[in-house]
């Protein structure tokens, strides 16, 4: 094997293990490059949707607070001697299995009719033993805790995870086990800091609970924890602890993977008698999904009280109580609808614990990943570089198909949960480096940079780029960016003065010190424009400092062009004064053109803004203008608020400045001036129009400009005929 072999396996090895290096840690979780976690999320959905069971399960029903019952029965919460109506009902009448209860009912009803019978009783009005029955008949807790005695009844309840809420309200059920049982493993799971529990004459009444606050790493519901710890005890989810209710309360075990003797341990299983449920280390599962919304009979509790509902759709059947009532607001975004009720959500668990249909992700499964990342790695190493482009187009897609292929048996027949996007994204990664290595890192990136960069930039970063590498490119792509736009004023009536010879001789004298101060501050020229030249920062060089290059570069255009018309008044030559207009911003940058022509350049509304603010500099004599954003960019420069402008194209005021020079420089000399500036100019903003007459001609006196001519003529006039109100400020320039 030859050196030049040796060096070019190297090359494809270093390629594969930095690719490999990128996915793994993002596997291992060390990472989270979102794009893989967004595109993993939505091969999750797309396979969970492809094999869907897409039926409707009769053992579990969902009494519905919908709205047919919220305008037959009040809207809700209702009273608790309602919901014992309707719990005798569907235990005594119905003779339902069990009963689940999305929510909380955490305070006690309204006291007010025992009020009333304490102060009868006071005044003598009434005895005691009418006292007692009265209170007997009124105590609606009293009266839905009786309904729930005897009954397997869930109740509800939430946990609080935040430190800076640890409030305990209401009564927690029994806990399902000690915390001790998973001392191993306590750091792993989801933990509790407070609670709102039920009032404890309800939750005392039946024993069991489960809380229903599912936590989430992502705005789609995906998993959700089956156990939580609060202090030393276990508590259940809502759907866990109705389905135990419902098997008749079977033992529970927890499995860990590992033996005692295992340095790393983690839950894997929790056993419900003979059912086993498949967990991750946080004791969480994917939620099994039975189908779309309405996998399960949804029946108005309204028509429960009212005995509407036929015998054989609630006899013997486990009942959730929740709600679809939109006012309610029980939504839930999932990979099977974006608002999907979310009783359903606990319809889906009972289900999937009584017919064992769940898809597991073992702890064991990132060796498989990763693994599959590695041999992924020789085939590209080893196999790809040496096609050619049709066959190692074919190549890619061959492979990523047979590695779907495999995901997908092993998630469908198997059900086990691999993740799909890494894989995917190392074939399509390390292909594209592979398939390009020749092209941009040995034949042509060297030779390709120096000769087009060196059209668009000064020939030090070319040099910079090649001896450092800096950090370029001509791909198209947005950035954060400066544009800067000069024109000679009165270009137009000079060159109908001067023969076409003279004139070019004129352009190139001005043009060159232009170029050369933009070049000095590492901008590039994107064009010339006759008299004119538009140039930009930011790219195809990242520069932090964007902002502040632009109006260095500008303020020795202003200094160059000063120093030209002296030499120019002696050729008899006229005066050259330049307009200069900076924004900075989102821009489009990267080759654009046809087929035929491109260029390098820059689009987008900061560089139209641009163009205009260039063009108004003439309209307020003041030789440079830039946008706020540049000067929130720049700040350490010294500036002068120019005026609020509406600019052709802009329906939204812009707030437009003066740079004077370096703060470090003028501020000693400016300070006084620009703060009887500023101040004059607020007044004018607050349409204080005869202050701020007085104080912009005060202004004039010491430092005439045109500026604050300008506003002492708007003043004038406003304060005769003030602008309409509501008024923002700002002038509206039509022209560019």
């Amino acid at each position: 094997m030859t050196a030049d072999t040796v060096k070019k396996y190297l090359s494809r090895i270093v390629i594969s293990a930095s690719v490999f290096i990128m996915l793994a840690i993002h596997t291992s979780g060390h990472v989270n490059w979102s794009i893989i976690t967004k595109v993993e999320n939505y091969l999750y959905d797309l396979r969970l949707l492809m094999t869907m069971e897409q039926s409707v399960d009769q053992r579990v029903v969902i009494i519905d607070i919908d709205e047919k019952s919220l305008t037959a029965q009040g809207q809700w919460p209702w009273s608790r001697d309602k919901l014992a109506t309707l719990i005798n009902t569907l235990f005594d009448h119905y003779q339902i299995r069990s009963i689940g209860f999305d929510a909380v009912f955490a305070e006690a009803s309204s006291t007010n009719s025992l009020s009333t019978l304490q102060y009868l009783f006071d005044q003598g009005i009434i005895s005691q033993s009418e006292l007692e029955n009265l209170t007997l008949d009124l105590d609606n807790d009293q009266k839905f805790s009786e309904a729930l005695i005897a009954r397997d009844a869930v109740m509800g309840f939430v946990f609080k995870h935040s430190t800076y809420d640890q409030q305990q309200n209401g009564e927690l059920p029994i806990p399902l086990a000690p915390i001790d049982l998973l001392k191993d493993v306590k750091s792993d799971l989801y933990h509790g800091t407070g609670y709102a529990g039920n009032l404890p004459i309800l939750q005392q009444a039946t024993g069991y609970g489960g809380f229903f606050d599912y936590i989430r790493d992502d705005e789609t519901l995906r998993k959700v924890p089956l156990i939580q710890y609060f202090e030393e005890g276990i508590y259940p989810s809502l759907a866990f602890e109705l389905a135990r209710v419902s098997l008749d309360l079977p033992s529970i075990e927890f499995q860990l993977s590992g033996n005692i003797h295992s340095p790393t341990r983690s839950l894997e299983y929790i056993k419900l008698g003979d059912y086993r449920i498949p967990v991750d280390q946080t004791g969480s599962i994917y939620v099994p999904f039975r189908g779309r919304q309405g996998s399960f009979a949804y029946i108005s509790a309204t028509d429960v009280i009212t005995h509407s509902v036929p015998l054989e759709q609630l006899n013997n059947k486990i009942a959730l109580l929740g709600t679809s009532a939109s006012g309610l607001l029980d939504l839930r975004s999932t990979p099977v609808g974006k608002s999907y009720i979310g009783v359903e959500v606990h319809a889906n668990i009972v289900s999937a614990i009584l017919e064992q249909r769940f898809k597991h992700a073992p702890g064991y499964r990132l060796a498989i990943e990763l693994l599959s990342l590695f041999v992924l790695g020789l085939l590209m190493t080893f196999i790809f570089p040496f096609l050619q482009s049709v066959g190692a187009a074919v190549f890619l897609i061959v492979l990523s198909a047979l590695y779907t292929t495999l995901n997908f048996y092993f998630w469908h027949w198997q059900n086990l949960i691999l993740t799909l996007a890494p894989p995917l994204f190392f074939i399509l990664i390390s292909g594209f480096l592979h398939l390009n290595y020749n092209f941009f890192v040995e034949q042509k990136n060297k030779r390709r940079l120096s000769k087009v960069f060196s059209q668009y930039i000064p020939h030090e970063l070319v040099t910079d780029f090649d001896t450092n590498q800096a950090e370029m490119s001509l791909a198209g792509e947005n950035r954060i960016m400066s544009v800067l736009f000069t024109d000679v004023r009165n270009f137009t009536n000079m060159s109908e003065k001067m023969t076409p010879t003279e004139l070019t001789i004129l352009m190139n004298e001005f043009l060159t010190p232009i170029t050369h101060s933009i070049h000095q501050q590492k901008g590039t020229i994107d064009k010339y424009m006759g008299d004119a030249v538009m140039a930009f920062w930011g790219a195809p060089i990242n520069d932090e400092e964007h902002a502040a290059h632009a109006i260095y570069a500008a303020l020795d255009i202003i200094q160059q062009m000063d120093k030209l018309t002296r030499e120019f008044a002696a050729k008899d030559w006229p005066e050259i004064k330049v307009g200069i207009g900076i924004a900075s911003g989102e821009m489009s940058v990267g080759n654009m053109g046809s087929e035929f022509r491109i260029a390098y350049t820059v689009m987008g509304d900061t560089v139209n803004l641009g163009s205009r603010l260039e063009g108004i500099t003439k309209v307020y004599g003041v030789d440079i203008i830039v946008s706020e954003s540049t000067k929130l960019a720049a700040p350490q420069f010294l500036y002068r608020t120019v005026d609020k402008v509406k600019v052709k194209g802009k329906d939204l005021p812009v707030t437009i400045f003066e740079p004077l020079g370096e703060i470090t420089q003028l501020e000693r000399l400016w300070a006084e001036h620009i703060a009887k500036y500023e101040a004059a100019l607020e007044l004018y903003w607050q349409m204080q129009f005869s202050d701020a007459q007085q104080a912009f001609a005060n202004l004039h006196q010491t430092h005439p400009c045109k500026l604050t001519e300008i506003y002492l003529e708007r003043c004038a006039l406003y304060h005769t005929s003030p602008p309409q109100s509501p008024w923002d400020g700002s002038f509206t320039h039509t022209s560019k």
